[in-house]
């Protein structure tokens, strides 16, 4: 397929997504997301990828919102379309999509700002680049975070932090964001791609029908306070994984004293 707003390529088992508009920061639209979200399918349906990255090609990573975009959305009376919600309330989120994808890494350089970060969230991992800065800064436009940014930012950087950021507007570090939580890990810029490759090769060594059912499960019940409901959940899927071919594999691998091989 081709792309007007972002660069699709595969290295070994690792499916790469840029967002493509360096002249504009790459900044957020909604016809961006739209093509984003057709490559992130299409790596899904492709058996020989295992984990799928996003980057931005030019100075910065997103943005944030494409604010000629928001102002058209807010003359017509249609804002809800910038805040990300559809006409269709049955449609599904953002934030299911990637929860119900392969494992998904975020390779942060530069400016990720506003909806630039908060679709990230949802993603299973996030390296990033020296140069990374992290904005929150919804107050500084008379905004408010979305995309499910205040449930899933306090999960893994905690209130505290979450409210400074917040409610100051101001830019975070990279190695701020490591030590708060929000990063995996940080690499020079140089070498932040192919730390994020390495990762998801890391990955493609799992099988994809095991790490995508682990990822429902954490999603499920990481809030859950029925411990039992919890444990039933888990029993149910650890009886399908144990009927997978994957897992008939991993059993002849071990026998055989050899590597597993899923794809």
């Amino acid at each position: 397929m081709t792309y007007d707003l972002i660069e699709v390529e595969t290295r070994g088992a690792v499916g790469i997504i840029r967002k493509n508009r360096p002249e504009k920061l790459n900044a957020w639209s909604r016809a961006m997301a739209a093509e984003e979200q057709q490559a992130v399918t299409d790596f899904n349906n492709n058996p020989d990828v295992a984990a799928i990255v996003f980057a931005g090609n030019g100075r910065a990573y997103c943005a944030g919102l494409d604010l000629q975009q928001q102002q058209a959305d807010v003359d017509s009376g249609d804002a809800a379309r910038s805040a990300g919600r559809s006409a269709d309330e049955h449609d599904e989120s953002w934030v299911e999509f990637c929860t119900r994808s392969k494992p998904i890494i975020a390779a942060v350089h530069g400016y990720a700002v506003g909806v630039g970060v908060t679709t990230m969230l949802p993603f299973d991992f996030r390296i990033a680049g020296e140069s990374a800065q992290f904005g929150f800064r919804f107050v500084k436009m008379g905004l408010l975070p979305e995309a499910a940014s205040t449930t899933l930012l306090p999960r893994l950087v905690g209130v505290g932090r979450s409210l400074d950021w917040c409610l100051t507007g101001r830019f975070v570090g990279a190695q701020e964001a490591l030590e708060a939580g929000l990063v995996r890990d940080v690499a020079p810029d140089d070498e932040l791609l192919d730390r994020a490759v390495a990762l998801g090769e890391q990955l493609a060594e799992n099988p994809d029908v095991i790490m995508r059912r682990v990822k429902s499960l954490l999603s499920e019940n990481q809030l859950e306070t029925d411990i039992q409901l919890v444990q039933q959940r888990e029993g149910k899927a650890l009886e399908w994984a144990m009927q997978t071919p994957e897992h008939a594999e991993a059993i002849a691998a071990f026998l055989e004293k050899r590597p597993a091989k899923f794809r």
